[in-house]
């Protein structure tokens, strides 16, 4: 057990919200087809200054019994100009070491959940920890569609990949799995084809980039700029709430300023900051 208060505690789990770093975009790539007559009286008292939506990067660390579950990974060495890459000072602070890591859980492969999962010489920076990630993500980000995509955005990913096979380190999954006991690793797609959520213990839901605002709730149609499939990124973002209120889960995610427990109203939800 670390010698640290968790962020979080789910049914007796300790889990510590890693933040990687952070950026402020415009609305228009948090709602795609952003329209201020429609969007703007929601989105407005979350803009700063410049007009602009603040978010963090953010990844989750599990005290599971059988060891320490990392979902995620932050920028690494892809953050750029940006003020990000510092999960694995985060780690440090916690007094964890890249080697205590047992499991890291891929919810997708966006640089700011991957690039962190490289070294300096792109070598594993797990170096001991099974990684896991859906086959259909796996796949599509070997593809060639990934490869066409602008600013050469698959290329974490693809680096990343092929660093994890030519350690063996990687577990491409094909179903909703435990990743170890009261770890569950579940099927979330549309944001990208192959994306997971993590269900920890009976008590929280870590939805990855399925829920990117707390607007997600009240609007769970509204859907992304980077969300490949949108009709799906909305089935499953609805299924996530449900699954939620159902099962009474706290729901966090990679980019969620808040964390809490989700009531349905009519064919919405809230979101209650706990």
């Amino acid at each position: 057990m670390l010698d640290v208060p968790p962020s979080l505690v789910a049914d007796g789990i300790a889990c510590h919200v890693l933040i990687d770093g952070g950026r402020a975009v415009s609305p228009r790539f948090v709602f795609r087809g952003y329209d201020d007559d429609l969007h703007g009286p929601f989105v407005r008292p979350y803009l700063d200054a410049e007009g602009k939506l603040y978010g963090r990067f953010a990844a989750l660390l599990i005290e599971a019994a059988e060891g320490l579950v990392l979902v995620d990974a932050g920028l690494g060495g892809f953050a750029g100009e940006l003020d990000a890459g510092h999960l694995h000072a985060e780690l440090d602070a916690l007094g964890v070491r890249p080697w205590d890591i047992r499991v890291v859980i891929i919810t997708h492969g966006h640089a700011d959940h991957v690039g962190g999962l490289l070294g300096p010489r792109n070598e594993p920076a797990f170096p001991d920890a099974r990684h896991v990630i859906h086959r259909r993500e796996a796949d599509f980000w070997a593809s060639d569609a990934a490869g066409e995509l602008p600013d050469d955005a698959g290329q974490p990913a693809l680096l990343a990949l092929h660093a994890l096979l030519q350690a063996d380190l990687l577990d491409v999954i094909a179903e909703d799995i435990d990743v170890v006991a009261r770890v569950r690793a579940i099927a979330a797609p549309g944001h990208t084809p192959g994306h997971l959520a993590v269900v920890v213990g009976d008590a929280l839901l870590w939805a990855g980039d399925a829920i990117v605002s707390p607007l997600n709730a009240v609007h769970p149609e509204w859907v992304s700029a980077a969300d490949m499939d949108t009709e799906r990124s909305e089935a499953t973002r609805r299924a996530l709430f449900e699954r939620a209120v159902e099962e009474d889960l706290v729901v966090a995610a990679s980019h969620l300023p808040i964390a809490g427990p989700i009531a349905r109203v009519g064919n919405t939800y809230t979101i209650a900051d706990d």
